[in-house]
């Protein structure tokens, strides 16, 4: 029985070393492309698709092109994940925070919505030929785009948050991610339209009030660790006003709201990303 159990505990040992060792071949130079990063990146993300009854026949793929899926709204054939994401991955669960987020995007419909409010304003303006009216126009679409983008990585992170939960990855891991990426981007400055600082936050909150459990095992990542701090100042900030404490509160309460709304809205939708996740998130 003991040399039974010896061997059962070998195996074991010998996958966790084996996926151990594959997680931590991530870095800054990993190759994204080479077919066994690329069929790694697809097991993860039909773990994903699987776990929260989404089409399963997506391949995912790698592209240096960011805005890729941009033109990708309406079909469940291919999603395709930034390179320059994936530089910031150094295991499975951040691995699949990248393309979870990537999901949320999908999900949630940005793309499309913003080639309709660009159009919507485009419209706005039957000048557009002239130099003065194009300038205009060109404003208006860089002053919404901002709002718009700012509002859709936020959803598109707490939707990955979902997602993750579902396929037991840790959402965590999307902090820790977001960190590394602002660190290398801008240095830990703010970013014009939506900084570190606040996005990390709105994860963190989100899924604190909706996963508190998952935020007490933590997650033992250098960039995590380095998040918390940022963290918990803001924390403590928040903690020691009761008005900035209910306004939190209030806050977490109109996202759940609101998060019905949207499931209640994409039961509509022509897009098959959104159906499969209304259908996911009415039966729970």
């Amino acid at each position: 029985m003991k040399k039974i159990l010896g061997v059962i505990l070998s195996g074991i040992l010998c996958i966790f070393i084996a996926n151990s060792a594959f997680a931590a071949s991530y870095n800054t130079s990993t190759n994204w492309f080479d077919s066994k990063n690329v069929s790694h990146l697809n097991t993860i993300g039909q773990n994903i698709v699987k776990a929260n009854k989404m089409p399963a026949t997506v391949i995912f793929k790698v592209t240096d092109n960011e805005y890729m899926n941009e033109n990708n709204t309406n079909t469940t054939q291919y999603v395709y994940i930034y390179r320059g994401d994936l530089q910031y991955v150094e295991n499975d669960n951040e691995l699949a925070a990248v393309v979870a987020h990537e999901i949320g995007h999908l999900v949630n419909g940005h793309y499309s919505k913003s080639s309709i409010l660009n159009n919507i304003i485009s419209s706005f303006n039957p000048n557009t030929k002239t130099e003065n009216g194009t300038a205009t126009v060109g404003l208006l679409k860089t002053i919404s785009s901002n709002k718009v983008n700012k509002d859709n990585e936020k959803e598109a992170d707490i939707t990955a948050v979902d997602l993750l939960m579902t396929a037991k990855y840790n959402p965590l891991a999307l902090i820790s991610v977001v960190y590394k990426s602002d660190l290398a981007k801008n240095g830990g400055l703010l970013d014009e339209n939506l900084s570190c600082e606040e996005r990390i936050m709105n994860i963190y909150d989100y899924t604190n009030y909706n996963y508190p459990a998952k935020v007490k095992e933590n997650y033992k990542t250098d960039s995590y660790q380095s998040a918390l701090n940022l963290i918990y100042a803001n924390l403590k900030i928040r903690n020691a006003d009761s008005k900035k404490l209910e306004k939190a509160k209030k806050e977490q309460e109109k996202l759940q709201k609101d998060k019905l709304k949207r499931i209640r809205n994409m039961a509509k939708s022509t897009n098959p990303w959104s159906a499969a996740y209304s259908v996911m998130n009415w039966s729970e």
